[in-house]
């Protein structure tokens, strides 16, 4: 099959999950068989300097990106609050340039699948179906409403919550307003998909989870003698920035009196200046974005994920338990993952298990490093994405033109 994967953010280098979830998923689709063009916005945002220059993907045949200049505005702030209906999320990602490269490479490909990663693509739809027969997919990397309700609930500010509530608001009609309007539907977790059937989604739909290649991942070593604490996920998406600053608050600080020598090794882009002062404050080594989160992750440590709110699937999860990790998470922080509390990895919800947990890990080499041991198997049964792309791919077959 011929396919073309449009994205709102450039993939490559693939740092973040979202990146590295539509990265994985292109090199996927080509392994199995089909013939891959992409289009990118290369966001100011989230500007990638090598941009088509360095991506390379056996099967991938034709790479274009777009700059477009989504940075957040006052004027274009108070603008949409007051004549849009629009979420301003949305209005940031549409361009006419963008569109027209769009067009350009419709009319040139002969596709069978388009396939949109993620929601805000949902303004392309009409063109597209108006300039190729191709079916269209919807690739939902999360639920967007979700997360922004739970900024609305979150915050304590209340120029924020006034202005999150209508906010949330616009982005749950604009999630409602693009349901149906494409031809296929793939979620990420089953969670996910359960909640845009209830959004009144009719389309045939599959769940496509992340994937990663086995042979790939460097694994950790369990074996050295010194354990420290791990974090890692991007610090400018506000479900992080809430969450690291509760396990700080509540978690580490009790740990680290009890054990004064535990290092705790935080990594994340885009770090506020006040977290950046309050992790050089209580000890915390602060690594920023790094270049490769395997190389952080590969460390011997224990992963801890205290995640409260937000949607789609964890993958820094999964590449940890790739690594054979022993890792520490609320159970909202493995939504779609088919984990075992107690076998392949360790729950908490509450700041005493959080602590009771990282004090069994210290204290118990053999369940480290057992527990580590069982994390790898489930990667290995549920995650390899060779299988999970050859499933999608196949699942378009069945309705490709």
């Amino acid at each position: 099959m011929n396919i073309l994967v449009v994205c709102n953010k450039f993939p490559y280098p693939p740092k973040d999950g979202g990146s590295l979830a539509t990265f994985n998923m292109i090199r996927g689709l080509a392994g199995a068989g089909n013939r891959i063009d992409l289009l990118a916005m290369n966001t100011s945002r989230h500007f990638s300097p090598v941009g088509t220059r360095e991506i390379d993907i056996a099967g991938l045949n034709r790479v274009r990106d777009v700059y477009i200049d989504n940075s957040i505005s006052i004027p274009g702030l108070i603008f949409n609050l007051l004549f849009s209906s629009e979420p301003y999320n949305a209005t940031r990602f549409f361009s006419l340039e963008f569109q027209a490269v769009l067009l350009e490479m419709l009319r040139e490909g002969n596709y069978d699948i388009v396939q949109l990663e993620g929601l805000y693509l949902a303004p392309y739809i009409k063109p597209i179906r108006e300039n190729t027969q191709a079916k269209i997919v919807y690739r939902a990397h999360n639920i967007e409403y979700l997360i922004w309700d739970s900024y609305h609930k979150n915050t304590g500010n209340l120029f924020k919550k006034l202005y999150l509530g209508g906010l949330k608001e616009k982005i749950r009609n604009f999630e409602l307003e693009f349901v149906n309007k494409y031809d296929l539907l793939v979620a990420i977790t089953g969670a996910d998909l359960k909640e845009l059937n209830l959004m009144g989604n009719e389309k045939p739909s599959v769940v496509s989870p992340f994937g990663m290649y086995p042979g790939e991942i460097p694994v950790n070593d369990n074996t050295a003698d010194d354990i420290c604490l791990q974090y890692i996920g991007a610090l400018d998406w506000l479900p992080n920035i809430e969450s690291l600053n509760w396990f700080i608050d509540r978690v580490w600080i009790r740990i680290k009196s009890k054990y004064p020598g535990l290092k705790f090794k935080v990594a994340g882009r885009n770090a506020g200046r006040g977290l950046v002062k309050k992790m050089a404050g209580k000890g915390i080594e602060f690594h920023g974005e790094v270049k490769d989160s395997g190389d952080f992750l590969s460390q011997n440590g224990i992963f801890v994920v205290p995640l409260f709110s937000g949607s789609g699937i964890r993958v820094k999860i999964i590449e940890a338990l790739f690594m054979k990790k022993a890792i520490i998470a609320t159970s909202f922080a493995v939504t779609g993952i088919p984990v075992e509390n107690g076998k392949n990895i360790l729950l908490a919800d509450y700041e005493n298990e959080f602590i009771g947990h990282i004090i069994s890990l210290l204290e118990d080499r053999e369940l480290f490093t057992g527990l580590g041991t069982r994390a790898g198997e489930l990667s290995a049964d549920c995650f390899d994405n060779g299988l999970i792309a050859g499933e999608l791919s196949a699942f378009y077959k069945k309705y490709a033109v």
